[in-house]
């Protein structure tokens, strides 16, 4: 686990609000504080859907708009987080690229807009113990390379927990 400071908040939150480039994670939590607070649990109700749905949260595509609703306006929301999660078909496949051991996992990305600073948080959850911890430190190194591609600076922040 790896915190990192997003540089450019300004260019980050576009990219995050206004384009795709987000749309296939998914969503465990978001929040929003704003006038109020508004509180979006990424959970997908089962119940809803007339055909059974194969997942269990919905992806950043289906509330970005809302979302982008919430925020836009002449002020900047006082706070925000997002938890995403990498998808289990891209989270499977990573690990099977980079490790010969089959690992169970998830992998997560955490954004905290707050005091006008945006920070992300890598993480890399294995469902089991694991002794060999090169795997976390590959994941934030993925983490950092992910965002470079598409022109995001991060500073490292230091690790966690």
């Amino acid at each position: 686990m790896e915190a990192f400071e997003v540089l450019d908040v300004k260019e980050f939150t576009k990219n995050l609000f206004m384009t795709d480039l987000f749309d296939k994670f998914n969503v465990v939590e978001a929040e929003f504080l704003t006038f109020v607070k508004f509180d979006i649990i990424g959970k997908l109700n089962k119940s809803y859907f007339d055909e059974e749905e194969n997942r269990d949260f919905c992806t950043w595509s289906e509330i970005r708009p809302i979302c982008f609703e919430i925020i836009k306006g002449k002020r900047t929301p006082t706070s925000f987080k997002l938890v995403f999660k990498f998808s289990n078909e891209f989270t499977k496949k990573w690990i099977a690229e980079m490790f010969s051991k089959d690992v169970d996992a998830d992998m997560y990305l955490n954004i905290r807009y707050s005091d006008k600073k945006l920070n992300l948080i890598s993480s890399f959850s294995p469902k089991n113990f694991l002794l060999e911890r090169d795997i976390l430190h590959t994941f934030d190194v993925y983490v950092k390379e992910m965002f470079k591609k598409i022109n995001i600076t991060l500073v490292g922040a230091g690790s966690e927990g």
